[in-house]
């Protein structure tokens, strides 16, 4: 297994966004019964806790977002509802490790050591393994949880392409050990997804400091494009810049820019407005040609491909001009 290894710090990893977030917090089961019924009940017409299944009643932490919010309260719903062994895994148990996923449609997964009569129920997703090592067993909270080697393997396995990329991804960045994410892939040979979960494991890069650059250098590879480096330095008049996504060859470089970048969380909007203008001036003095990539325009992989495909060719294109030009200039120099 090919798996680069994480740089020695050079590169401003967690710039804007880290796959080394603490696990969110699953919140506890608001107790229900006879005596906190009616308080309950009035928790929930004003939208303090949520239901998520009967009996069971959840109130979500302010900090978490909507959809994560949504998604651990459900987690709860299923902890509380299982009496039999499990262990939540595939990529409900990245999100709970903390890992990054790509447009994940928030089901519950677990792993059992029974074959269910019921694999799909409502928002629970069932499946079996007749023995699961304690080597791929942890707990999370009071969460039993599959591993981080685990984990990565079973996204790699059953999740389509860009998912299983950018979790795996993460997954190193994370700490996963690369020997054990082999192991279990050896002892899985022949069985369903693990062909593709070896590709994943050549196409992921750990160097990939958020889940946009890591698609991004993925639809370079999947529209047959030259290998592109990651968190490129690029010398400009005040200092360096990093580029996420580039080719120094021609140099040309694709910049992932999530909303949070501009959003005040890491300081004055303005100001980081400003000091984009600053950067993308002296990107342009230094020769470079940049583009930036939006989330939205990730969401459909297939077009996010075209348009990186695109970019390059323009910049292949800009990159022979500019060869042309300096050419032209060194002969009249000669003459």
């Amino acid at each position: 297994m090919q798996i680069q290894s994480l740089t020695n710090g050079e590169a401003p990893h967690a710039r804007f966004y880290s796959a080394d977030n603490e696990p969110p917090r699953i919140p506890p089961a608001v107790r229900y019964d006879r005596s906190t019924r009616p308080m309950v009940a009035d928790a929930v017409a004003a939208e303090r806790v949520l239901r998520v299944r009967r009996g069971v009643y959840v109130e979500p932490s302010p900090m978490d977002r909507p959809f994560d919010a949504e998604f651990l309260a459900q987690v709860r719903g299923v902890v509380e509802a299982l009496s039999t062994e499990y262990w939540v895994s595939h990529t409900a148990a990245a999100r709970l490790h903390g890992l990054w996923t790509f447009r994940d449609p928030g089901k519950v997964h677990v792993t059992q050591e029974r074959n269910p009569c019921v694999k799909e129920e409502g928002r629970l997703e069932r499946h079996w393994t007749r023995a699961l090592p304690a080597r791929d067993k942890t707990v999370l909270g009071d969460v039993p949880v599959t591993t981080l080697e685990r984990t990565i393997v079973d996204v790699a396995c059953s999740a389509p392409l860009p998912c299983a990329v950018v979790t795996a991804t993460s997954g190193f960045r994370a700490g996963a050990v690369p020997a054990v994410v082999e192991r279990i892939l050896d002892e899985r040979a022949g069985g369903r997804g693990v062909v593709q979960a070896r590709r994943v494991m050549e196409l992921c890069d750990p160097d990939c400091a958020a889940p946009g650059e890591a698609l991004v250098r993925l639809a370079a590879i999947e529209g047959a494009l030259p290998l592109p480096q990651v968190q490129v330095p690029v010398a400009i008049p005040t200092g360096t810049a990093w580029l996420d996504v580039g080719w120094p060859v021609i140099k040309a470089g694709l910049e992932f820019d999530g909303a949070v970048k501009f959003s005040g969380a890491f300081g004055n909007p303005a100001a980081a407005r400003d000091h984009q203008a600053v950067r993308a001036a002296g990107l342009e003095q230094a020769g470079w040609s940049v583009e930036s990539v939006v989330w939205a325009e990730s969401l459909d992989f297939q077009a996010l491909q075209e348009q990186v495909q695109g970019f390059y060719r323009r910049a292949v294109a800009r990159s022979a001009r500019a060869e042309t030009r300096r050419r032209g200039v060194v002969v009249s120099a000669g003459t």
